[in-house]
């Protein structure tokens, strides 16, 4: 990967975005892309956490095996979302396994290369614990946002990040609608309700898992 392209991964991460070129160039020299295609299971629960991952194209599921015994699904990774921060400063294992819902491409780092290059520079350590410090509280304050947004407008905006992620206004959906509506914690009964009069004011088109997206800026504004 050019240094060039690696930036471009740097930029999409919070944690790396704000800091100075110069830090961002080095931390640029440490990724290293992967593909995966459809289907491929990144990790699984009881690896250890040795990498940072950062999703540059596609999508991921991210899921943990319930008490059931039931695959439960926790988050769907869109591009420019991040995995494994704990792995830049400490070595844990994993309790959830991440997929490749669709063919996708991750920027990683190494943890052992990432501490190494903290030890020889202070300055960054420094900056990066300030913006973590920043970013606790914005976090909390997008929780708080997040839990007021309607059904409605969390299954917009999962369409919207599936067509953008898919690069096609045309897509089969990745994940089931049950699992869409565990993820967005709603009923399948719900998310059928929402297809149905999104298709009624001819917003999209749903035939099956086939979604067509006939209105993205009336999409937008429900989110």
């Amino acid at each position: 990967m050019d240094l060039q392209h690696a930036l471009e991964c740097v930029n999409l991460v919070p944690l790396f975005r704000s800091l100075p070129q110069a830090q961002k160039v080095e931390v640029a020299k440490l990724i290293v892309q992967h593909k995966y295609a459809k289907g491929t299971i990144i990790y699984m629960a009881g690896d250890s956490v040795g990498h940072f991952l950062i999703l540059e194209a596609g999508q991921i599921k991210i899921s943990q095996v319930a008490a059931n015994g039931k695959e439960q699904l926790l988050k769907v990774m869109q591009p420019g979302d991040f995995d494994g921060e704990s792995a830049l400063f400490n070595g844990n294992q994993r309790n959830v396994t991440a997929t490749a819902l669709v063919d996708s491409n991750i920027c990683q780092i190494d943890q052992g290369a990432f501490q190494d290059l903290l030890k020889t520079s202070s300055q960054l350590a420094v900056k990066l614990l300030a913006i973590m410090s920043k970013q606790i509280s914005e976090l909390q304050e997008e929780k708080t946002l997040a839990s007021t947004t309607d059904t409605t407008g969390k299954l917009a905006k999962y369409l919207l990040e599936t067509s953008a992620a898919l690069g096609d206004k045309i897509f089969k959906l990745p994940l089931k609608k049950k699992d869409i509506a565990t993820y967005l914690g709603t009923t399948p009964e719900t998310i059928s309700r929402i297809f149905k009069q999104l298709t009624t004011d001819e917003i999209i088109e749903s035939s099956g898992s086939t979604v067509k997206i006939l209105d993205e800026d009336a999409l937008t504004d429900l989110v």
